[in-house]
């Protein structure tokens, strides 16, 4: 081999291991207050921010090889412990294992964050009332290719997954789901849709399964819809619309419950709707799906 071919070689491979340590953009920070569980920054090229994500694992994951459904939780600033509450159901059997993923910010404040990662769409008028930028808001489709394409890739790394992907998602989070239900049909198998804001921007959702049925005949994903009997903007008449929309376009391979929970609130409506989204979209799983 030639000096110069040695010489480029050399001054290439610094530049070559920069390029390795850059595709590695998460760093685990340690643990969260929970037991087998780890924390990440992960700084998002896709989105251009930084995401504090935590990792819960099952019991008895470190003496087995089995591989896990995951379930990705949004706003895990709120909803990290409600996830994390049915351990014991997964201990008794009543769910399966599994691998939860909460996917929050490590912000102070995390109100403005959530609207230009969770929703699809922002109009004009509305920036405008909010003194917001365009990129401050409605950037779902960023938060997508973040989750397919940096989050999902490293959770396969990492840990032993199998490829059973579920979203949870409350409020912003359920107009998020509902998003991806209609548009990113690959990234998930399973939504926990609580309390969505389906009246967000004209009633974006409903314009998006309109436009999904337009081109498909099937939906093949578990769904689970909910809302509080005690809330008050309209959350439960558009969660019944929507579950009536969606039987009546009778697609194949959907299956979908919509379940008013007696008693609660917008904001008291968080834990049983987990507890009960979970229950319903793993009730026929087993470890040999």
């Amino acid at each position: 081999m030639k000096k110069t071919e040695i010489l480029a070689g050399l001054l290439l491979l610094p530049l070559m291991c920069a390029s390795i340590t850059r595709a590695e953009n998460y760093e685990h920070t340690g643990a969260t207050e929970l037991d087998r569980s780890d924390r990440y920054l992960f700084a998002s090229k896709h989105v251009g921010d930084t995401f504090r994500i935590d990792v819960l694992l099952p019991l008895g994951y470190d003496q087995s090889q089995a591989q896990y459904p995951v379930v990705y939780v949004t706003d895990s600033n709120y909803l990290l412990m409600s996830a994390a509450a049915t351990y014991l159901a997964q201990a008794t059997g009543e769910y399966p294992k599994m691998i939860i993923v909460g996917i929050g910010w490590d912000v102070p404040s995390i109100t403005r964050i959530r609207k230009r990662d969770l929703l699809p769409s922002c109009s004009k008028a509305y920036l405008s009332s909010r003194s917001m930028l365009p990129s401050e808001c409605g950037q779902a489709n960023k938060f997508s290719a973040f989750i397919e394409h940096e989050l999902q890739p490293m959770m396969a790394k990492q840990y032993r997954s199998n490829g059973d992907n579920t979203l949870v998602g409350y409020s912003y989070g359920g107009v998020y789901a509902l998003y991806a239900l209609f548009n990113q049909t690959d990234l998930f198998d399973r939504y926990v849709i609580g309390s969505a804001s389906m009246n967000w921007d004209d009633r974006y959702v409903f314009r998006a399964e309109e436009q999904y049925a337009a081109n498909h005949g099937d939906l093949a994903k578990t769904v689970y819809l909910s809302a509080g009997s005690l809330e008050v903007e309209g959350e439960i008449p558009d969660a019944y619309l929507m579950h009536e929309q969606l039987l009546k376009r009778k697609y194949a391979g959907l299956d979908i419950a919509m379940e008013v929970l007696a008693d609660e609130t917008h904001m008291t409506s968080i834990n049983p709707f987990v507890m009960r989204g979970l229950g319903y979209v793993f009730r026929h799983y087993s470890a040999s799906n």
